[in-house]
């Protein structure tokens, strides 16, 4: 079972949430919108009730792994709801909702590295926000100002920080290494001497471990959680511990690490999410009342408006638990078979992903033991080998193969023969995603949903493909039983066939090629003829040209409106035999995630396309331009623009010749690929 429960109150799983491509770091309740952050570098907010995110937010450049909504007081100053967001690129973010969208109004500059924790501090003027962070200090800022007020030092690494109702802040800290063990995490109560200057009154070393999070618990005080496996409620004043909850201890005789802690004040619970895998629900007297199986281990719980709470996952997953709506067998039964499929999964040993990650057992020489008897695993011969560091001989002891080793694994909840690692370049560094591949499948196929679900360049199709039948050549199924069968007695089993990766078309085709590095001086040459860009827009286009070439980033980048209407000015003010720069730019502005958000306007590219006195190029990338619009929006391309009136009537112009027939040919399939969308959803506007 998933779930266990000792309590008249049983939480059961609600809602679950899937769509970020990172682990799942923070979570907050925005006036019933669930806004999440993760590994991946973006904000989703989500309509939980239909379990999708109603909007995507990509202005970080490295892990968000805080979130905080606004207090009463900012939402009055800055006339709108919003929230404040820290992430691993050491800034704070504020955001506010206009026109039902959350947009970055300021960013709160001060912190060497990466924010971990946000909390508002009541005071009798108007509320400051905290920030904690790795570079070991908690800032007080001044959002209004956008002024850092005061500063508390000296921390021990990351640090995480409350602001009591009192107006005494509480900071955690996550300690220091000191030979194979981590000391002196500390907990500190500080109390304000002036608006802008708060003493350090007390200093608490009761956890054995680094301290992760700090939640206020009304009427009581505070709690903290550890990598200790505790939970300890604390008094307000002083920070006393008055009861102390206990994560049991795993098969090696460890707690496991507490990361995030809730407070539920409705039914007054707490809530722990522990990278052992579970949710445990806790009564304020230290009892465990339910524990919440998970498949992964858990970065973060938070509590939810309506008395529910969600959990943060690192299988990139948000799941909402409720108490008050009835049981969800659907999602209950999903939940159990995912946590069922991890468990094989761990009995399995280490998957081929992990083993190669392991650093290679013939440089094992090069490393140094951290402590005697410490035990590191090495890749040796594509398996996991255990190895003893000895502090006497200096060197590493054999231990042995790490048994149950094999390329079987789970992606996204589900069990595949094999697991293949990719790295993808990311801005914040690599990036190691999954393939998961049953033996018999198409390579093609999987390299194609693989790169769907991660919006790469379509043209690494075939590389990808080749490097899965590169790496499931040598797979051998595993043996069950205990009966010794040789792989060579088995039939020989006739590879599958290879589809055409060409025909049928099943997705969108688009015209991808980002070669466009001169593209800015063809476009600063032309504005010599006709004059329409000033300095700053072609500053705009520089970095609209940066961000289109850099394919890897998609998946994070962005495009501004700003960027859109410079382009929109060459398209309306250039003749048609100097537009082919622009229409380019819009051609690759289109095959961009964001971009078809922001264009929504066929008019100027119909009047290139099919111009009399157009160049060749011009008309090529027009009609590109038309072929590009479906991938992201098929209904839209459909709904706004009739192709084929304008395709029948190109056919007809004198001027076509058969490179451009044969370019005619890919809107036609892109009209039929939208015609087959619409009509499985009951449309159709072709009538």
């Amino acid at each position: 079972m998933a779930t266990s429960s000792t309590s008249g109150t049983t939480y059961s799983i609600a809602h679950a949430l899937t769509g970020h491509g990172g682990a799942v770091r923070a979570i907050a309740d925005v006036h019933g919108t669930v806004v999440t952050g993760a590994m991946d570098a973006t904000v989703l907010c989500w309509d939980v009730v239909s379990s999708a995110p109603k909007q995507s937010i990509y202005e970080h450049s490295h892990w968000v792994t805080a979130i905080v909504p606004l207090d009463a007081a900012h939402e009055a100053i800055l006339l709108s709801e919003g929230f404040a967001t820290g992430g691993m690129d050491t800034h704070v973010r504020i955001f506010t909702r206009s026109d039902g969208l959350y947009t970055c109004v300021a960013v709160l500059k001060g912190h060497s590295s990466g924010v971990i924790s946000l909390s508002w501090l009541q005071n009798p003027t108007t509320p400051q926000l905290l920030s904690g962070s790795w570079d070991g200090t908690c800032r007080g800022w001044d959002i209004a100002s956008q002024t850092c007020r005061f500063v508390l030092p000296d921390h021990e690494n990351g640090v995480c920080v409350l602001g009591l109702p009192n107006g005494v802040i509480a900071t955690g800290s996550t300690g220091k290494q000191q030979g194979n063990q981590v000391v002196d995490a500390r907990i500190r109560m500080w109390h304000a001497v002036s608006p802008t200057e708060y003493a350090l009154t007390r200093t608490l070393s009761d956890h054995q471990g680094p301290v992760r999070q700090l939640v206020q618990v009304d009427a009581i005080g505070f709690a903290s959680c550890s990598n200790d496996g505790s939970i300890k409620l604390r008094a307000a004043d002083d920070g006393a511990v008055l009861v102390t909850c206990q994560h049991p201890l795993n098969h090696e005789g460890k707690p496991g690490f507490v990361l995030g802690l809730a407070y539920l004040p409705q039914s007054q619970h707490l809530v722990s999410a522990s990278e052992d895998s579970t949710a445990r629900v806790w009564s304020l007297d230290g009892t465990c009342v339910q524990t919440i199986d998970h498949p992964s281990g858990l970065w973060c719980v938070s509590a939810l408006a309506n008395g529910d709470f969600a959990t943060g996952a690192e299988d990139k997953s948000v799941r909402v638990f409720s108490y008050r709506t009835p049981r969800n067998d659907a999602l209950e039964t999903a939940l159990a078979t995912q946590v069922a499929e991890a468990h094989v999964q761990a009995a399995r040993g280490p998957s081929a992903v992990e083993v190669e990650s392991l650093p290679p057992y013939d440089m094992r020489a090069s490393q140094v033991g951290k402590s005697d008897g410490m035990v590191q695993m090495f890749r040796r011969d594509n398996v996991a080998w255990a190895c003893q560091w000895s502090a006497v001989s200096g060197t590493w002891l054999d231990i042995g193969q790490v048994t149950g080793t094999g390329s079987g694994g789970v992606v996204d909840g589900e069990a595949y023969d094999m697991v293949i690692p990719v790295e993808i370049e990311t801005p914040s560094g690599v990036k190691k995603l999954e393939i998961g591949y049953n033996q018999g499948q198409n390579p093609f196929t999987v390299a194609q949903a693989f790169i769907d679900k991660h919006l790469l360049n379509p043209s690494y199709l075939k590389e990808i493909a080749d490097y899965i039948s590169d790496r499931s050549a040598n797979y051998q199924p595993p043996i069950l039983g205990d009966r010794s069968t040789s792989a060579s007695g088995a039939p020989a089993v006739s590879p599958a066939p290879v589809a055409s990766p060409y025909f049928p078309l099943r997705t969108y085709a688009t015209f991808d090629s980002a070669k466009i590095a001169k593209l800015l001086a063809t476009v600063e040459q032309f504005n010599t003829l006709h004059p329409v860009l000033e300095g700053t827009d072609l500053a705009q286009l520089g970095a609209l040209i940066t961000t289109l070439q850099q394919t890897s980033y998609y998946h994070s980048s962005t495009i501004t409106k700003s960027q859109v209407a410079t382009v929109w000015k060459l398209l309306d003010k250039w003749p048609p035999t100097h537009a082919f720069p622009a229409l380019d730019l819009v051609r690759l502005m289109l095959v961009h995630p964001m971009g078809a958000t922001h264009i929504t306007d066929t008019t100027a590219v119909l009047r290139h396309a099919f111009a009399r006195d157009a160049a060749d190029a011009t008309r090529f990338l027009a009609i590109r331009v038309l072929v590009n619009w479906a991938p992201h929006a098929p209904t839209k391309l459909v709904a706004q623009i009739d192709v084929r009136p304008s395709i029948g009537h190109a056919t007809r112009i004198d001027f076509l010749d058969g490179r451009l027939t044969r370019c005619m040919c890919r809107p036609w399939q892109v009209a039929s690929t939208a015609r087959g969308h619409l009509l499985r959803r009951g449309v159709n506007r072709w009538r």
